[in-house]
């Protein structure tokens, strides 16, 4: 089954991760098919607004723990982070608007692949976190840069150290999504943001966008990897080990500190 579909509507781009039955949780067939799906798009002049969404229920529940837990977990996250990380670089480099359409979980790098996009928004019943805390993780997919660029320190401390869930409208709060709808107007406001953003002056989106880069990410290729590295140390930790299995045990972790 191909796990990233792509469509397209004008000048209008729509890219569904496609694992419903896995709350599109990120394989690296996914990370891969992802990748090559933003990279084709990145050269199609004629695209200029890009939606970035969820088939089924949620947007995506961020890492398949499963797959990280099968082999040398430490390996598997350094793989399929490099691959993801191209994916931020794409959206944050091309001269295109994207747009995170989310319902449902929102989670761990689902939550950073929604923090990269240049606008964001939400059915009422989506849930957010950085989830990476509860499994013994750190962030990834720019979702530290983003969070403690754009909203406070004291609530992207806890965001991240807590691992907790924030609503829909808490995300608007924080600045995370820029509208909160019902699920049922989801897809349709969706389409409307995505096609007024596709009628804005493209050279203006390239200027603005680079203005925007230069703020906000000027040292994105350092701090991206900076998280690839500590992924992949906390991938070696018995606590990391602990923490899937926690999670999939449905108990508290007993984290030992190494």
């Amino acid at each position: 089954m191909t796990t990233v579909l792509f469509e397209r509507d004008g000048k209008v781009g729509w890219i569904r991760l496609n694992r419903p039955d896995k709350l599109n949780a990120m394989n690296i067939e996914m990370a891969n098919e992802l990748r090559e799906i933003l990279w084709n798009v990145s050269k199609e002049e004629d695209i200029r607004s890009v939606v970035i969404s969820g088939v089924g229920k949620s947007f995506s529940a961020g890492g398949d723990l499963a797959e990280f837990s099968s082999g040398d977990t430490s390996r598997v996250l350094y793989d399929i982070i490099g691959v993801l990380n191209d994916c931020i670089r794409i959206i944050r480099r091309t001269a295109k608007i994207f747009i995170a359409s989310i319902r449902g979980f929102c989670s761990g790098g689902g939550f950073g692949l929604m923090a990269s996009c240049d606008l964001a928004v939400a059915s009422r019943d989506a849930k957010f976190n950085m989830a990476y805390a509860r499994i013994g993780a750190s962030p990834d997919l720019s979702s530290s840069i983003v969070l403690t660029r754009t909203s406070s320190l004291k609530r992207a401390s806890y965001l991240i150290f807590s691992g907790d869930f924030i609503s829909a409208e808490e995300a608007l709060g924080f600045g995370l999504v820029n509208f909160v709808v019902e699920d049922n107007e989801l897809e349709r406001k969706t389409k409307e943001l995505a096609f007024k953003m596709a009628d804005v002056a493209p050279l203006s989106v390239r200027v603005a966008k680079n203005l925007i880069n230069r703020e906000l990410f000027w040292d994105l290729d350092e701090l991206l990897e900076l998280e690839r590295e500590g992924m992949s140390f906390v991938g070696k930790s018995e606590d990391i080990k602990e923490g899937i299995r926690a999670f999939f045990e449905k108990r508290k972790p007993n984290w030992k500190g190494r």
